[in-house]
C-alpha cells in the first residue's frame, strides 16, 4: 500500500510539472517576449509554491497520522498507553481521532488490568484450594491406618478372640468401607499431586507381556465370580522403559470400569497391545452399554460421572479416568476412547518406549521428596 505522504508528493509533483510545462510553452509560443517571460516566471513561482505547500501539508497531516498508526500498533502489542508518541496537530479530524483513540485505549488498558487482577486472584484461590485439599486428604488418611489395622486384627480370631456372626458382619462392613474410603482419599491425593505437578514417575525396564499376564491373573477371580470373559490379545514380546506401577494403575482403573459396565454372564473384556515405532499402544475393550458422544467429551474431567442420578447403580468418585489421563500424559503419552452405544467401548492409551523429558511433571525432578 502506498503511504499518504508519497501520494501527496506524486500528485503535487505532477501538478507542478504541468504548471511549469504550460509556462514554458507560453514562453516559447508567445508573440510578446515580455509577456512570455512573465508567464514563465509566474509558472515557476506557482510550481514552487505547490511543492512547498505539499511539504507543509505532508508535515501537518501525514506525521500525526504516522505517529497515530505507530501508537495503535504498539498498543495492539502491549495493551498499554504509556509508551505512546505525543501528537500535536491543528487538523480537527486527526485531533478528534487521536482523542478518541486515547480514551478508548485507556479504558481497554484499565479493563485488561482489572481482568488480570481477577485472573491472578482466581489462580491464587485455585492453588490454595488444591493445597488445602491435599492437606485435608492427608489428614484424613492418617487415622485410617490404625482403623484398618484394628479391623484386620478383629478379623483374626487368634489375635482378639472369636466374634459371633453379627459381629463378623459388622467388622467386614467396616473393613469394606475403610478400603473404599482409603481408595477415595488415595485418588484425591493422586489428583492433587497431578494438579501441582508433583506426582513422581519412576523409570525401569518393563516386559509388557509380563505386565499384561499379571493383570489377567489379578482380575481373573473377579471376572470368574461375575461370569465375565477376560482375555488378552498380544502375541509378541515388547520391552519399554517407563513406570511399571503407573501403567499398571491406568490399566487396573480401565479394567475395573470395564468389568463394572459389562453384563454378567455375557460380558467380555479384552486387553491388548499394539507395537508402534516409537510407542506402545494399549487398549481395554468391553461389550458394555457404551458411551454417548456428549459424555465422551467430558469423560476425562475430574469428578465427571456418566450417571449422576441419585439412583445410579455404579459407585465411584469420578476421579479414575482423570487420574488415568494425568498419568498417561505425565509419561508422555495420550489416552482416548472410542465407543458405540450398546455395542462396545474401547479405551486406548499409548506410552513412549523411552521416557519423554517434556512431560507435565518434568521427569528430571522424579527423585525429589514429596511432602503431600
Amino acid at each position: 500500500m502506498l503511504p499518504i505522504k508519497h501520494t501527496l508528493f506524486i500528485v503535487s509533483g505532477v501538478s507542478s510539472f504541468i504548471i511549469f510545462y504550460m509556462g514554458v510553452v507560453n514562453f516559447l509560443t508567445s508573440v510578446d517576449e515580455g509577456t512570455g517571460m512573465i508567464l514563465l516566471v509566474f509558472s515557476v513561482f506557482v510550481a514552487t509554491g505547490t511543492l512547498l505547500g505539499t511539504v507543509h501539508i505532508s508535515t501537518s497531516i501525514t506525521k500525526p497520522i504516522q505517529k497515530l498508526a505507530k501508537n495503535m500498533s504498539e498498543f495492539s502489542k502491549t495493551n498499554k498507553m504509556s509508551n505512546k508518541y505525543q501528537i500535536k496537530t491543528n487538523v480537527k479530524e486527526i485531533f478528534e481521532l487521536n482523542e478518541n483513540f486515547e480514551s478508548m485505549g485507556g479504558k481497554v488498558e484499565k479493563t485488561i488490568e482489572v481482568q488480570n487482577e481477577y485472573v491472578q486472584k482466581l489462580k491464587d484461590m485455585d492453588r490454595k484450594k488444591v493445597e488445602f485439599s491435599s492437606m485435608v486428604s492427608h489428614e484424613l488418611k492418617t487415622p485410617l491406618v490404625p482403623i484398618l489395622g484394628y479391623v484386620q486384627m478383629l478379623q483374626k480370631e487368634e489375635l482378639l478372640g472369636k466374634l459371633n456372626e453379627g459381629q463378623k458382619d459388622a467388622v467386614d462392613e467396616i473393613y469394606t468401607s475403610t478400603i473404599k474410603l482409603e481408595k477415595l482419599i488415595g485418588d484425591i491425593l493422586t489428583t492433587q499431586k497431578l494438579d501441582l505437578g508433583k506426582l513422581i514417575f519412576n523409570e525401569e525396564d518393563i516386559d509388557v507381556s509380563e505386565l499384561l499376564y499379571g493383570l489377567i491373573k489379578e482380575f481373573d477371580p473377579i471376572a470368574t465370580e461375575k461370569k465375565i470373559e477376560l482375555t488378552a490379545n498380544f502375541n509378541e514380546d515388547i520391552n519399554i522403559h517407563s513406570d511399571k506401577d503407573r501403567i499398571n494403575q491406568v490399566f487396573s482403573n480401565l479394567i475395573k470400569n470395564a468389568i463394572d459396565y459389562v453384563p454378567p454372564n455375557t460380558g467380555c473384556v479384552e486387553i491388548g497391545i499394539k507395537n508402534e515405532v516409537k510407542h506402545v499402544e494399549f487398549f481395554v475393550r468391553d461389550n458394555g452399554v457404551g458411551i454417548s458422544d456428549n459424555n465422551k467429551k467430558e469423560l476425562f474431567k475430574k469428578f465427571y460421572q456418566v450417571d449422576t442420578s441419585s439412583k445410579r447403580k455404579k459407585g465411584g468418585s469420578g476421579l479414575g479416568l482423570a487420574i488415568c489421563k494425568g498419568i498417561v500424559e505425565g509419561l508422555g503419552g495420550e489416552i482416548w476412547v472410542e465407543s458405540e452405544e450398546n455395542v462396545q467401548t474401547t479405551f486406548f492409551f499409548n506410552i513412549p518406549k523411552k521416557p519423554v523429558n517434556s512431560s507435565i511433571n518434568n521427569i528430571t525432578s522424579r527423585k525429589q521428596e514429596i511432602n503431600i
